[in-house]
Formats: C-alpha cells, sequence, structure tokens
C-alpha cells in the first residue's frame, strides 16, 4: 500500500520545484545542485500536481433577517459588516482579507 507523504516533505519538494521553476537552470542541472534525481523531483511533481487543493467550509450563523447588513465574523476574529445590497460582493471581499 502506497504512504501518504508527510506535509513537511511535501512542503520542502514545493519549495524545491518552486526554486527550480524561479531558476535559469535545467532540471538535471538543479537535481544535481541539490543532490536529487531528476525522477524522484518529476514523481514530487505530479504528487504535488495530483493533491487536491484543500477546501474549507466554516460554520455560517444567521439571524434576524431584516437587518440591513451582514455581519462575517472570520475564524482569525475579523468582523466584517457588509450591507445587504452588496451581498454580491461577499466574495470578493473575503478574498481581499484571506
Amino acid at each position: 500500500m502506497s504512504r501518504l507523504p508527510s506535509s513537511k516533505t511535501a512542503k520542502i519538494w514545493a519549495e524545491r520545484i518552486a526554486q527550480c521553476e524561479r531558476s535559469n537552470a535545467s532540471v538535471a542541472q538543479f537535481c544535481q545542485s541539490i543532490g536529487c534525481s531528476p525522477t524522484s523531483f518529476y514523481q514530487w511533481k505530479r504528487k504535488l500536481a495530483a493533491k487536491p487543493q484543500a477546501t474549507a467550509f466554516l460554520r455560517v450563523q444567521t439571524s434576524d433577517s431584516t437587518k440591513d447588513s451582514i455581519e462575517i465574523k472570520l475564524p482569525s476574529g475579523i468582523s466584517i459588516m457588509v450591507p445587504v445590497s452588496a451581498v454580491e460582493s461577499i466574495s470578493a471581499i473575503l478574498e481581499q482579507v484571506a
């Protein structure tokens, strides 16, 4: 049975792959400089590309719907008041504070 890589090892490889992409070196040259094989490099690149993106769901509480604004409380403690008329903008607002 295949073992899942530790998050520490995956993070190291993600950093290596990003570093290689930023460099002007070929994959073979980069791998030689850090002491790994190109085979390992490409295996990790595939593993990390296939890793599903984490999706977070947060609890949403609703209350009095007659209010003229919506309060969004983030786990970080940030509280955002959004007018009901701008409810379509919530995703854009959350992207800015994330």
